[in-house]
């Protein structure tokens, strides 16, 4: 049974297992490696096992084009560029989303398609206007309650194009990409800090995951503790290691290994395709253990994942260069915006009568009074996130609780 507490406080749940997707990092293993590795991995010692990684999974699975997710961030196009190195000659298609059909200008859009270009790279833009759509046949095949899992368009291109699709998962999580929380942890760490400060302080950098009335949200049939997101958190805070190494063992082992990867092969087992993550083979984890995390991100230019830069430079032309972002980019929806457009009308339309206040799981009188300061324009954008999350809930629970709904169901 899914955590509802969890994936309402989280965004993830620990609880589900992932399935093997991904292995675990135990604390105590990044210990040792420092302990026994005189040097840590340069640049090129990671170039290589990352060339050879490509190079296996293309050759076992006799691709003759493939299809790669990208975005105009670090990692995808990392791998576009030594996917590119590796087959010079092979067919390459570059795919990513798009979320506005009246915005064709899409800087994001439109310097991924530069990169492919580059690349001599096909290019698709799936656009998907509204994800809530599908809703209802997206959660059906991943069988949890979530919104943001639009990563389903563009496997569903690759598996029309190629029997695999290669992704730049695990970059941000391994090398440190996530700059815009790290500086934001330091500056409000206590200097005299226990674990549970840490955790405190860890959650308040990831603050679009939980609103601050969050005991309120939760009806009398669903427990609710901060205790218990404590304990789930204190496994990778509570230990010797540095606290900005800490923050990379949370993320890694938060939506990285419960949300999108596993959530990514559920889709690629629908589709029928290989899904090939190069940055998270073993080999690749096991080296990013062995590097400090002060060789990955600089404090003083906010500036990380600096080994996959390097490689980057090595690689790229100076054009190529020149287009990828350094800020952190991805998929992403203009929340408000898509809100005024289509999310108010298809929430209030299931959620006014929904099971999930009928049953007592969630609070219908916090619900409303959510509603109420979204409309009167008194909201933080987490409000619209928590109100898509409680939509997937109720969708969720009518597939699979009291079969109300089919797959079908179009929302």
């Amino acid at each position: 049974m899914v955590n509802v507490a969890n994936l309402l406080t989280l965004r993830y749940d620990p609880d589900a297992g992932n399935n093997g997707a991904i292995r675990n990092i135990l604390y105590q293993e990044i210990l040792y490696s420092r302990q026994t590795t005189d040097y840590p991995p340069s640049s090129e010692e990671i170039e290589t096992v990352l060339r050879k990684e490509i190079r296996n999974k293309i050759n076992a699975l006799g691709a003759k084009r493939i299809p790669l997710a990208i975005s105009a961030g670090i990692d995808s196009n990392l791998i576009l560029c030594l996917i590119r190195k590796e087959f010079p000659d092979i067919k390459l298609d570059c795919l990513t989303v798009g979320f506005d059909s009246e915005n064709e200008d899409s800087s994001e859009v439109l310097t991924a398609k530069k990169i492919a270009e580059c690349h001599d790279a096909g290019f698709h833009e799936i656009l998907v206007e509204n994800p809530l759509k599908d809703l209802p046949l997206l959660i059906s095949i991943i069988k949890e309650p979530r919104w943001n899992i639009y990563q389903y368009y563009f496997i569903e291109k690759a598996s029309t194009i190629s029997n695999i699709l290669f992704t730049g998962d695990g970059g941000d999580e391994l090398f440190g990409g996530y700059t815009f929380r790290y500086r934001k942890f330091i500056e409000n760490l206590p200097l005299d800090h226990s674990w549970t400060d840490r955790v405190r302080v860890y959650l308040t950098c990831h603050e679009r995951d939980w609103v601050p009335d969050q005991e309120s949200m939760f009806g009398p049939n669903m427990k609710f503790e901060w205790a218990s997101i404590y304990r789930i958190l204190g496994t990778h805070f509570d230990n010797d290691l540095e606290p900005l190494e800490q923050v990379l063992l949370a993320d890694y082992h938060g939506k990285l290994m419960y949300d999108f990867v596993p959530t990514n092969q559920k889709y690629f087992t629908h589709f029928g395709i290989n899904g090939v993550a190069p940055l998270l083979s073993n080999k690749v984890i096991t080296l990013s253990e062995k590097i400090p995390v002060g060789l990955k991100y600089d404090y003083l230019t906010n500036v990380g994942k600096i080994q996959l830069r390097q490689i980057l430079r090595r690689n790229a032309s100076s054009e190529i260069s020149h287009l990828i972002e350094d800020k952190k980019m991805g998929f992403s929806i203009d929340l408000p915006k898509f809100w005024i457009k289509f999310g108010r009308e298809i929430v209030t339309s299931n959620l006014d009568k929904a099971r999930i206040f009928e049953e007592k799981i969630i609070n219908k009188d916090w619900y409303l009074k959510s509603m109420n300061r979204i409309d009167e324009d008194k909201f933080d954008v987490r409000d619209i996130s928590k109100m898509l999350q409680l939509l997937s809930l109720e969708i969720w629970y009518k597939l699979f609780v009291t079969s109300e709904i089919s797959p079908k169901f179009c929302l």
